[in-house]
């Protein structure tokens, strides 16, 4: 078994409550959170479709600022040409990799200027217009992956349409763009990004940077959207609430949301002691058999031996 070096987590429905920013956060559950981090010293990263300001914020409640250590800094600057400080996290599905020591945003490297602005216009010639019409409205704050929330139930107030009953529509609209952008949805919204930027192109390019060995991360999602990056990294859980939308996962909490997340993590370091146990009991059976290969092995009495072991 691998120690785990670095947990991903997606935000809404693992840390926080699905369904969108009207839900407060558990703030009990997260400072737990980031105590048992802490004391685990285990990096923690977010992988979600959420914008900076955002996940900046999780990011400070978790007190994710993990430096990188020297070795994964130096494989990064070699691959990206960027000298990245801290373990970085994965935001607007993928757009961006964001550093929050430095406190700085980098591109996905499939994010060209001409993209960009292909994805400016599209917006303005074909979503805007949408929006305008159905009442929709794009999340704010969203620079390169462009999020709808569906229009109201009836016309006005906070209740809205699913985004499963709103998504053909978006398809609709944007027949003919497929080279051009994806189209996913979750509990709260529908995200269009150029092709080809996803989360886990992102986890990919974090994984690649950093050498870091796929069976070495652990991932935490909670619904189908997660799917295809969770297929990335090499360890895989879920709460509760991602059971039936996520087969396949190596763990399974039986609790919800964030105190699932507490047991899943604590699942993780465990699996982490196991494994050192592990190591340390092949170290002893290699080292035996070294001694006993020269003829060094001493004969200890059995009351000599528990003795030492304090038995």
């Amino acid at each position: 078994m691998a120690d785990v070096r670095l947990v991903i987590l997606d935000v809404e429905g693992v840390v926080t409550l699905a369904g969108g920013s009207q839900y407060p956060w558990p703030l009990a559950e997260m400072v737990d959170l980031r105590r048992l981090l802490r004391t685990a010293e285990l990096p923690c990263v977010l992988c979600t479709g959420r914008q900076e300001p955002y996940g900046e914020a999780v990011i400070q409640a978790l007190d994710a600022f993990q430096p990188l250590p020297q070795a994964e800094r130096d494989r990064m600057r070699s691959a990206s040409g960027v000298d990245f400080v801290s373990w970085p996290s994965v935001l607007e599905h993928g757009a961006y990799l964001y550093d929050p020591l430095a406190k700085r945003a980098i591109l996905h490297p499939a994010l060209t200027a001409e993209r960009v602005a292909q994805l400016q216009h599209l917006k303005a010639e074909t979503l805007s217009p949408l929006v305008g019409k159905t009442g929709a409205q794009f999340e704010p704050g969203k620079d390169f992956c462009l999020s709808l929330n569906p229009p109201p139930v009836n016309g006005s107030g906070s209740e809205r349409q699913s985004t499963a009953e709103f998504r053909p529509i978006v398809d609709e609209a944007l027949r003919g763009y497929e080279d051009l952008v994806e189209v996913s949805h979750s509990k709260s919204a529908i995200d269009i990004t150029p092709r080809g930027v996803s989360k886990a192109s992102a986890v990919r390019l974090i994984l690649e940077w950093t050498g870091l060995e796929p069976g070495c991360v652990l991932g935490v999602g909670d619904t189908a959207a997660d799917s295809a990056w969770l297929q990335v990294v090499g360890l895989r859980a879920a709460p509760a609430n991602g059971r039936d939308a996520l087969p396949g996962m190596d763990y399974y909490s039986s609790l919800e949301v964030a105190e699932g997340l507490l047991d899943i993590l604590q699942w993780a370091i465990n699996r982490s002691a196991d494994a050192e146990d592990d190591r340390l009991q092949r170290e002893a059976c290699r080292e035996y058999d070294e001694v006993r290969v020269r003829g060094e092995v001493e004969l200890i009495p059995a009351a000599e031996v528990r003795t030492r072991l304090g038995l």
